[in-house]
C-alpha cells in the first residue's frame, strides 16, 4: 500500500508540473499574441505616417515644380521681350543709317 501512495504521490507532482508547464505556456501564448497585435498596431500607424509624408512631399514638391516651370516661362518671355525690343532698336538705329 505505500508504493501505492508513494507512487500517486509521484504521480500527483508530476501532474502538477505539467499543469504549471501548461499554463506558463499559455500564458506565454497570451503575451505573445499580445505583442504581436501591438507590434501591428504600430507598424500600422508607422506607415500611414510615413504614407502622409510621402504625400505632403509629394504635394510639396509638385507645388515647387509649378513655381520652377512658370519662373521659366517668365524668364523666357522677359528675354524674348528683350531680344525683340532690342531688334527693333538695331532696326531703327539701321533705317536711319540709309537714310
Amino acid at each position: 500500500m505505500e508504493t501505492f501512495y508513494f507512487t500517486l504521490g509521484i504521480l500527483s507532482i508530476i501532474a502538477i508540473i505539467f499543469i504549471v508547464a501548461l499554463v506558463w505556456g499559455l500564458v506565454m501564448v497570451v503575451r505573445t499574441k499580445k505583442d504581436l497585435k501591438e507590434l501591428e498596431l504600430s507598424y500600422s500607424r508607422e506607415m500611414e505616417y510615413s504614407q502622409r509624408r510621402l504625400d505632403d512631399y509629394r504635394r510639396e514638391l509638385n507645388i515647387t515644380l509649378e513655381h520652377i516651370h512658370r519662373r521659366i516661362d517668365e524668364v523666357h518671355q522677359d528675354s524674348r521681350s528683350h531680344t525683340d525690343k532690342r531688334a527693333d532698336q538695331l532696326i531703327q538705329v539701321l533705317d536711319k543709317l540709309k537714310s
